[in-house]
């Protein structure tokens, strides 16, 4: 194969990235973009030089491979469809929001010798990398996704939205098998959950606690891990990290530290991270993580080289989240006087109390 033939299907947000990045990559050839709504169509044709259609499905025939930035909701029929027509998928993330429809893509990947691959773009975080490095053999981690209400995504919640990132990462980093989940979460704009905290425990000893919402007044992007060698705490927004070294002489249990005389526990409390826990902080090197994704795919078409974000890797995420969304529904928050669960935010409320505002928007009128 000497130039890979490339169509972006969906040009949304990630879509105009994706086909803004694709070209940048050697041997490929972006043949065109497909989108449904005429505003984006018309948006592209002046922003660009590439051949612009409705119509995902008049690609195949002209194209090698597709990536697949749509809805999450599409992703499962039209993988489904150009898989089976040959066709090579890079997947935004999640693979898809059901865990069955998730393995059937990855199988039918499989049975047609195809490379199917997921954005999981944290997987190519050079800070998150440089963490990992830092820390030994991972024994607990602590992660938090939090943004304002974007109108993003709102075909899915936000385990599927940005929780999804972290038990993707989790599930890498703990070897062995997912035995203990628990959850909670709760709905706040609309029929999805829109905050959630999940705590997950591995037969390796591993466990994690993950938080996501997208209904914070203050973003937040951060993943703390503790290990058999040190401590990283990751900020995602600006890729920076802050790391400790555990000494040999910590680790081996050289010194008791509830044995020290006063003297000792004032250096202690004095220089706890400076002399004997020194804390360092590093900025990694940035780079576009989308196209590293993109690159690892392409590479894997035309080389064979080992595929980093598999399908594998995503459907087992996906399931993963699905036990969080069942544990989710399972919690009960409290239960009122005749032994019905209550969940948040069900109380009915008038129409005086809807801000004027969004009346118009909603359609929502004064009685």
């Amino acid at each position: 194969m000497s130039e890979l033939q490339i169509g972006i299907v969906g040009a949304g947000h990630l879509g105009k990235i994706h086909a803004r990045l694709i070209g940048q990559l050697e041997g490929v050839t972006l043949v065109s973009i497909a989108d449904p709504s005429p505003l984006i169509q018309r948006e592209l044709i002046e922003s660009t030089d590439v051949p612009v259609i409705s119509d995902y499905r008049k690609l195949v025939g002209a194209i090698d491979a597709a990536v697949i930035a749509t809805p999450t909701r599409s992703h499962f029929e039209i993988a489904e469809d150009l898989l089976s027509q040959g066709i090579h998928c890079l997947i935004e993330k999640p693979i898809t929001d059901c865990p069955y429809q998730a393995r059937q893509l990855v199988e039918l990947a499989a049975e047609k010798n195809l490379v199917l691959s997921v954005g999981h773009v944290e997987q190519f975080n050079p800070a998150i990398r440089f963490a990992m490095e830092k820390v030994g053999t991972p024994k607990f981690i602590q992660a938090c996704r939090a943004s304002g209400y974007t109108y993003r995504s709102t075909d899915i919640g936000v385990v599927h939205d940005l929780m999804i990132h972290d038990i993707d990462l989790v599930n890498s980093f703990f070897p062995g098998t997912l035995v203990k989940t628990a959850a909670c979460g709760f709905n706040v704009f609309g029929d999805k959950e829109d905050m959630a905290q999940a705590r997950l425990e591995f037969d390796c000893g591993g466990v994690a606690n993950l938080t996501a919402s997208r209904s914070s007044f203050e973003a937040q992007r951060s993943l703390q891990i503790f290990g058999t060698d040190g401590f990283a705490a990751v900020d995602l927004a600006n890729h920076s990290v802050k790391h400790i070294t555990y000494p040999s002489w910590m680790k081996q249990r050289e010194f008791d530290f509830s044995k020290a005389d006063m003297s000792q526990r004032e250096f202690v409390k004095t220089n706890l991270f400076s002399d004997i826990l020194p804390l360092e902080s590093t900025q990694p090197e940035k780079i576009n993580a989308i196209l590293a994704e993109q690159q690892d795919w392409v590479n894997c078409i035309l080389n064979g080289s080992q595929l980093h974000n598999s399908g594998e890797l995503a459907a087992e995420a996906v399931r993963i989240a699905g036990q969080v969304l069942e544990r989710i529904e399972q919690h009960q928050w409290f239960v009122d006087s005749a032994g019905t669960d209550v969940v948040p935010f069900s109380a009915a409320v008038s129409d005086s109390e809807i801000p004027s505002a969004l009346r118009s928007e909603t359609g929502v009128r004064a009685a």
